[in-house]
């Protein structure tokens, strides 16, 4: 009988929320808040990137080579932070949302690109990585925003120029 007095009196505060309604305008962030800057990757000591970026040419960006995908290299990520500093841009072409062609050379560099679903000739991007200079490019395209034209990131604010990001496949 104690036992079940006790569970009973333990119970009590638990059940005391059960019905209540949350305040949306109760929240826990301070109104002030400002999230921290987002910087790019540096590896590990001792976890060094060694697989040359050429190894990821006619495999999928998601698929991964010595255990890590394009887009999850510190030379690739590094360089889309620099390149891109929009963060709702930078997650739409790393996510896994839409269709996507092999990587592919560009002369010296190489590329990764990219669609959103059931929308690729209107929305699409994609990402040239120069591995010898440690430049990243970025190119994207929204035909309902831009027209003909596409937005070209290299760490300064974006060019608006009348072609479309380079593809393959």
């Amino acid at each position: 009988m104690k036992t079940m007095m006790a569970i009973a009196v333990l119970a009590l505060p638990l059940l005391g929320g059960c019905g209540k309604k949350e305040d949306p305008t109760d929240t826990l962030a301070a109104s002030n808040y400002t999230p921290p800057q987002t910087r790019a990757p540096t590896p590990i000591p001792g976890q060094a990137q060694t697989t040359p970026i050429t190894a990821y040419v006619g495999k999928y960006p998601h698929d991964a080579v010595g255990g890590v995908d394009f887009y999850d290299r510190t030379d690739v990520a590094s360089g889309l932070v620099t390149a891109v500093g929009d963060p709702k841009l930078r997650a739409t072409i790393r996510g896994r949302s839409g269709p996507e062609t092999p990587v592919f050379k560009v002369g010296d560099r190489v590329a990764a690109w990219g669609c959103e679903q059931h929308n690729c000739g209107d929305r699409n991007w994609t990402v040239i990585v120069d591995p010898k200079r440690g430049r990243t490019q970025v190119c994207y395209h929204d035909a309902e925003t831009m027209g003909t034209k596409s937005d070209w990131y290299d760490g300064a604010a974006p060019v608006r120029r009348a072609e479309t990001c380079p593809s393959e496949g």
